[in-house]
């Protein structure tokens, strides 16, 4: 079981976060044999599919070379002119070639891991530091048990892949043997076949072994991408907020919003209590309201500080348990008390407007 610096074990699957930061840095599952595997194959068909083409191209060259060498003459000061001529010869035959690795390059690549830049690779100041400290980084590439294991792997595809090139010459050795009494030209065509069939062959065992690297590299990356319980407690925090910092939160919210409730109390025709456990303060426009609103409602102590605000800015406080209960229970603050209710509000309402035409 794999283990963290301070020797917890991992024993948790990588969040969907971790992934997406190892991804970031550039930590992904990859096998290099696989493309390697696939540049060896595409790559050595793609020599022998424009090997003719090479070829042509040569002689062309080697005719002009020979037809034209009375009046070549090769200096100091004319060598440069001749010098583009040779690049462009070597780049038309070379570029048909390396234009299919370079292909067969990128859809691998691409086809493991998919195309995202790993910007995160390159500004980490950790990434740069590592280049400073050669002790460390000698010590990662030649004594660590994954450099061991990754050349004792390299000797294993060595030897596989030699013993599958002695086994396709093998095959062949009568022919090989016999190759010095043949005529000239059957020496070309068995040397080219048999080369390609040693493509081939190196190509299909070296896609085995990539295939093979390939579900060990998934396998390897899932296991060191692990996490312990304590790590996926503190990604969720970070991720989520620390829980007493949100509970902190929430109730610097509600005392916020409690505030703004009971500033709202001055604004009120009248206050429906229980009398002293449940308080409701309620708010009717004749002009410009179809019901009345409730613009706060408390309990206990909330109930309390509603009746003082009330008694402080001279609102009526009228006493009515059942009403103020079920008030309290099914309106909230800044809704419209339901139609059923109307009728109840309306007498407490009715019995307001009547003592304050009776002060006026």
């Amino acid at each position: 079981m794999a283990e963290n610096k301070e020797g917890q074990e991992k024993t948790e699957d990588a969040t969907q976060k971790r992934l997406l930061d190892a991804r970031e840095k550039g930590q992904v599952a990859k096998s290099m044999d696989m493309t390697t595997a696939a540049v060896i194959l595409f790559g050595g068909l793609s020599v022998f599919v424009f090997g003719s083409y090479a070829v042509t191209s040569y002689r062309g060259f080697m005719d002009y070379i020979f037809s034209n060498s009375s009046q070549i003459t090769l200096n100091d000061t004319n060598f440069l002119a001749y010098y583009p001529g040779l690049l462009f010869f070597l780049a038309k035959i070379l570029m048909p070639v390396l234009l299919v690795v370079l292909v067969v390059i990128l859809t691998t690549e691409i086809s493991q891991v998919g195309l995202k830049v790993a910007w995160k690779k390159f500004t980490q100041p950790e990434d740069y530091k590592r280049i400073f400290k050669l002790g460390s980084g000698l010590k990662r590439i030649f004594f660590s048990s994954r450099s061991i294991f990754e050349l004792l792997k390299s000797i294993a595809k060595i030897f596989v892949i030699a013993a599958a090139i002695a086994w396709r010459l093998n095959s062949r050795i009568d022919e090989l043997v016999g190759l010095s009494q043949r005529p000239l030209s059957d020496v070309g065509d068995l040397l080219f076949s048999l080369s390609l069939e040693v493509v081939l062959t190196v190509g299909v065992v070296f896609i085995l072994i990539a295939i093979s690297d390939f579900l060990y590299q998934k396998y390897k990356f899932k296991e060191d991408m692990k996490m312990t319980k304590q790590e996926v407690k503190d990604e969720s925090k970070q991720m989520e907020g620390d829980p007493k910092v949100k509970s902190r939160l929430r109730q610097m919210m509600r005392s916020r919003i409690r505030n703004l409730m009971l500033q709202n109390v001055t604004k009120a025709d009248v206050v429906i209590t229980n009398p002293t456990h449940f308080a409701v303060a309620l708010r009717y426009d004749r002009d410009s309201m179809e019901a009345p609103i409730c613009l706060a409602k408390g309990l206990d102590y909330l109930a309390l500080r509603i009746r003082e605000i009330a008694a402080d800015n001279e609102i009526a406080v009228v006493e009515d348990p059942p009403l103020a209960r079920q008030l309290y229970r099914e309106v909230e603050v800044d809704n419209p008390v339901p139609e059923e209710m109307y009728k109840a509000v309306a007498k407490v309402l009715a019995y307001v407007y009547s003592l304050s035409e009776k002060n006026n």
